[in-house]
């Protein structure tokens, strides 16, 4: 089986785009002609999630929270959402309430209803939402493709702390005393969607966005290919979450992530994945919220990313997360 991005590719050139929409596959959500959005994301047991450290309030507030960042990455409002439920031998009525429960709290939050959805048997915990969002009056979805030689790239919030907080549920015994420790856990347990920043960005003008689900490098990469530009991304400008590099020092003492020292925490921060804050491509006039940090710019060139520590090109291989497929 090819590696998850081949694989989208290779089904995206199965199908086409027809029936009244304007964006399919190979961005945040789809796109309709009236300017709706449409996405899907799926959380299995033993892949996205586990249930030895995820709860079962924890499982259904990251299957819509995932859903929910997509929505944000266009610049839109949630609306509603459908959730596929498949149920493994073991769940319980209680676990079902817990994960639904979870769903609802977050889902009245950000004012979106649960609208429908399937229930099957399964071999395993899966979740599987849809979800529908709307732009502003006069405003169009943010697409990965517009960005344009000469925007500043901006992140929403620091990064690394989902990465962190799986390596401390990894290894219940690294960094014992660290203050930040319930922070960077609850970070990977319970991700949040930036659904307001995504709307100023858009209304601001963002030529460009998209969630950082994969990895900051890895997510840029994906910018500067659909825009036709060089991502490049200054790691020292990289916010990096409180207690991250403490976490790194530990899982370096231990041997828990080897050679974390020498990559440092913002290639860490910057590879890590799962952190949902938003990487947008601004125009330099754009007016930003003081938390909106410029990270760095599209450049001429050929399309992708390029990593740059002291002025050099330190890109690494792996540019972040990727399902291995079977």
């Amino acid at each position: 089986m090819d590696g998850e991005l081949e694989l989208i590719r290779r089904i995206a050139a199965r199908v086409g785009v027809r029936g009244g929409v304007s964006v399919g596959i190979g961005d945040d959500a789809a796109v309709l002609e009236d300017g709706t959005v449409l996405s899907l994301d799926m959380v299995v047991d033993g892949v996205h999630v586990t249930r030895a450290t995820h709860s079962p309030a924890d499982i259904g507030h990251t299957a819509l929270a995932v859903n929910l960042s997509d929505v944000a990455a266009m610049g839109a409002v949630p609306v509603a959402a459908l959730v596929g439920l498949g149920v493994p031998e073991g769940l319980s009525g209680d676990d079902v309430d817990a994960m639904y429960g979870a769903m609802e709290a977050l889902a009245e939050r950000h004012g979106l209803s649960i609208a429908g959805g399937d229930v099957s048997a399964s071999p395993v915990l899966t979740l599987s939402v849809a979800i529908m969002g709307r732009t502003p009056a006069g405003v169009r979805p943010v697409l990965r493709s517009g960005g344009r030689a000469g925007d500043l790239l901006v992140v929403t919030g620091p990064l690394g702390a989902s990465a962190a907080g799986l390596m401390l549920l990894g290894d219940p015994t690294l960094a014992p005393d660290l203050a930040h420790r319930d922070d960077l856990v609850t970070s990977h347990l319970r991700p949040d969607a930036m659904v307001d920043d995504g709307l100023h960005l858009g209304k601001a003008g963002a030529t460009a966005m998209i969630d950082i689900s994969d990895g900051l490098l890895l997510d840029a990469d994906r910018v500067g290919r659909a825009s036709g530009v060089v991502a490049e991304i200054d790691l020292a400008a990289v916010p990096v979450a409180p207690g991250v590099a403490e976490v790194l020092t530990a899982g370096s003492a231990t041997g828990t992530r080897e050679g974390s020292r020498e990559a440092g925490t913002a290639l860490f921060a910057a590879t890590g994945g799962e952190d949902y804050q938003l990487l947008a491509a601004v125009p330099p006039s754009a007016g930003l919220e003081p938390h909106v940090s410029v990270v760095g710019r599209l450049v001429e060139g050929p399309s992708g990313v390029r990593a740059l520590q002291d002025g050099h090109d330190v890109t690494p291989e792996r540019l972040g997360w990727e399902h291995r497929l079977p």
